[in-house]
């Protein structure tokens, strides 16, 4: 009796150790990031703006880019774009207006995507750092590669500095739980449908 119990003692903490494991792979699987050099442009889409433009702006300090484009609109029609707001944050950081561009049009990863693709070319930007969440930036690096593919452009994936997004303990709280769950169930759709 005592080696059966010892057995399913064993194996209860064999399969919570695989769970455990099996979920912080996964979230250093979404939190995709390449090694940085200049480029162009850094890229942040809206979303939780603050650690994005945040990140984004870091970037632009150390030289990375000399431009920013922040990307998004806002979901009332009626009120300022989430692409400005991010602008305006970044000025408070002590970013002069002339280094940022907004895409404020974009209500989608899909659209961020394609909407800075449109603004890069039509620039003549060539390369990017792309900034969003750390969970979102898995997706957003597929998305923003079928739309960048065609253009010729390029881009390295920098997730944001997210304080309250941790890829060893993601599932541990809320909201970063239920936004993960959301965004692996969208990266899915992405991968199986090539849609949002």
């Amino acid at each position: 009796m005592r080696t059966f119990l010892f057995g399913v003692l064993v194996g209860a903490v064999l399969m919570l150790s695989i769970g455990v494991g099996t979920l912080v792979v996964l979230g250093h699987a979404l939190a995709v990031r390449d090694p940085l050099a200049k480029v162009d442009v850094i890229v942040a889409v809206s979303g939780d703006t603050g650690p994005r433009t945040e990140t984004a702006v870091r970037l632009w300090q150390q030289g990375y880019a000399p431009l920013l484009l922040f990307s998004g609109a806002s979901l009332d029609p009626n009120s300022v774009s989430s692409a400005e707001l991010m602008k305006r944050d970044a000025m408070k950081l002590g970013v002069p207006e002339r280094a940022i561009l907004i895409e404020p049009d974009a209500t989608t990863t899909e659209e961020n995507a394609r909407l800075v693709a449109q603004v890069m070319s039509a620039r003549g930007l060539r390369t990017a750092i792309l900034v969003t969440s750390p969970y979102h930036q898995r997706r957003a690096a597929l998305l923003f590669s079928r739309a960048f593919a065609p253009a010729g452009l390029s881009f390295r994936n920098r997730p944001a500095d997210d304080p309250d997004w941790d890829p060893d303990r993601w599932w541990t709280r809320e909201p970063s739980r239920s936004l993960t769950l959301v965004e692996i169930a969208k990266l899915g759709a992405a991968i199986l449908f090539g849609n949002e």
